[in-house]
């Protein structure tokens, strides 16, 4: 039985300033953010699977600089565009101060507000089944 916590699975890793979070395929990553720009509040959510990530929502308050204008629909305050887009096993999203970045994972916080600009490393890697069930190496 002992032996099974280190069989090899695929999980999400999460990585960002020396520290790494492990969840199980089938997670939800919600970030959400100050646009740089347009100084708005932007949601992204992402579907994490053993094939990788994928975008499957967008919400947003403003216009421009490289947000969506094409709207399918409003939630609150929010213009709300469903998709459906591949973005492979590994990703990064840098993060400043000033983005007041705060990243969730199935509900529960990873990431909130850092005080110094970060890079934060997306990706669906092999790891012992014990670190999916720990959560953080």
């Amino acid at each position: 039985m002992f032996i099974i916590l280190f069989l090899p699975v695929k999980a999400v890793e999460i990585s960002f300033d020396g520290g790494v979070h492990f969840y199980p395929p089938g997670s939800t990553i919600e970030i959400t953010y100050i646009h740089s720009v347009e100084r708005s509040t932007v949601v992204e959510v992402l579907v994490a699977n053993t094939s990788g990530f994928y975008a499957v929502e967008m919400k947003w308050k403003d216009f421009g600089a490289g947000l969506p204008e094409d709207i399918q629909g409003t939630v609150g305050d929010y213009y709300v565009k469903h998709v459906s887009d591949y973005l492979g096993e590994d990703f990064s999203y840098w993060f400043i101060p000033l983005n007041h970045v705060n990243i969730t994972v199935n509900g529960s916080p990873v990431l909130n507000s850092p005080e110094k600009a970060l890079l934060v490393n997306f990706r669906i890697k092999r790891v012992p089944l014990i670190l999916t069930l720990i959560g953080r190496w």
